[in-house]
């Protein structure tokens, strides 16, 4: 998807200008000719390019902007601001990135189409989901609570996300301070050591010899491995959908991601039944959010029992591990009460509450364990520097 700007030229006579974000130059014809008339000018706009663009992956838009975004519009839609012109004064108040997605949104607006359709225009920026509840609120007349649902559950994603991220932080900076520290060894401290124990006539041990060679080698090839470690560092941020898929494979990972998994989608089940959408439809628009494949045929597994007419907790019983043992227990009592949409979004606040506490629980055993593990590569290096060093005072002779 490219910027471009336009010029075009009415049958009377009238000009207009304007931005338009697609594919190629025969979608910006095709939209201009559809609403403004005929085609004048079509420039691309380019794009700031950073020297480390090849390195860094592109930028998306993150779950805080969205809530932003959803935040400013329903606050001005409230407010009595009409969709179209709501549109145009979010769009002052967001980040650059923000706005050639929005003006586009505004152009489709100005022409008469809905909401729903112009966001799902823009699927970089909005997805199945917000255009499937933005669509349900347009249809109910709920549009501002659905955009007010929108910007909670956005917050509450970026709130899951920060967190883990926080949890990430110290143990990669232990991480990167071993490898540094382990680096500057093998660059400075070892080859001093090998010089003074060669000037002194003592013999290295076995280890020590093999950390020479390794020095040797960083000394040598400093510029090549450099490279190489950029590349892999490459590769890595490319592959990282695939590692990621490997690492939530992991016992503790596996059972926490399932748990941002399950909120996000029994989340989205609530915020979809309170928009009007039937209770299939709901299970099977609420399962994109599913990274997993078998999660995903569970709730279309779900959505199919409910659909032939089986009670609700019974079709997610039959469906399998989609829902824990609690879930079912909230399902049932929503079914039998009436109050559905209610108890999935207090059962998905109560997972939100024990996944943070994991990750709490998980940080506090993690911090320690890798102070530990960097404290014992460091003074095992330490020592084995320093071994020829002690075996020479052991076989100096006592002074009396």
């Amino acid at each position: 998807m490219r910027l471009y700007q336009w010029h075009a030229i009415s049958s009377s006579g009238k000009k207009y200008n304007g931005e338009y974000v697609a594919e190629n130059e025969k979608e910006v014809i095709d939209f201009v000719h559809r609403n403004y008339g005929y085609v004048t000018e079509i420039e691309a706009v380019r794009e700031k390019k950073s020297p480390f663009r090849w390195f860094w992956p592109q930028l998306n838009f993150t779950d805080r902007e969205r809530a932003n975004f959803f935040k400013q519009l329903s606050a001005l839609l409230e407010a009595g601001i009409p969709v179209a012109k709501a549109m145009g004064m979010v769009t002052s108040g967001l980040s650059e990135k923000f706005r050639p997605v929005c003006r586009q949104i505004s152009a489709n607006l100005q022409c008469g189409r809905s909401l729903s359709y112009a966001m799902s225009l823009q699927p970089e920026m909005f997805s199945r989901m917000d255009v499937s509840l933005i669509e349900a609120g347009e249809a109910s007349g709920q549009l501002i609570y659905v955009l007010q649902s929108l910007s909670d559950y956005y917050n509450r994603q970026d709130k899951i996300i920060k967190l883990a991220r926080n949890a990430c932080i110290y143990p990669a900076f232990l991480l990167i301070l071993a490898f540094l520290t382990v680096t500057f060894f093998g660059l400075k401290l070892i080859p001093a050591f090998a010089e003074l124990y060669q000037s002194l006539g003592i013999e290295e041990t076995t280890l020590l010899k093999v950390m020479l060679s390794f020095s040797k080698i960083l000394q040598d090839h400093t510029a090549a491995l450099s490279c190489v470690i950029l590349v892999i560092a490459k590769a890595l941020i490319l592959r990282r959908e695939w590692i990621f898929t490997r690492i939530v494979r992991l016992p503790v990972i596996r059972v926490m991601h399932h748990s941002v998994m399950e909120i996000r989608f029994v989340r989205l089940m609530a915020l979809m039944l309170q928009s009007g959408i039937a209770f299939p439809e709901a299970i099977l628009r609420s399962s994109v959010t599913l990274t997993d494949d078998s999660m995903r045929d569970k709730a279309k597994t779900f959505s199919d029992n409910v659909l032939r007419g089986v009670a609700i907790s019974d079709a997610a019983v039959m469906a399998g591990n989609l829902f824990s043992k609690t879930g079912l227990e909230f399902l049932n009592i929503g079914e039998k009460s009436g109050k559905l949409p209610y108890m999935l979004s207090e059962y998905a606040a109560l997972l939100e509450q024990e996944l943070f506490t994991r990750l709490r629980d998980l940080k506090t055993v993690m911090e320690p364990a890798l102070v530990s593990i960097v404290a014992a590569i460091i003074f095992a290096v330490m020592a084995i520097m320093l071994s020829p060093l002690f075996t020479l005072m052991a076989q100096m002779p006592e002074l009396n």
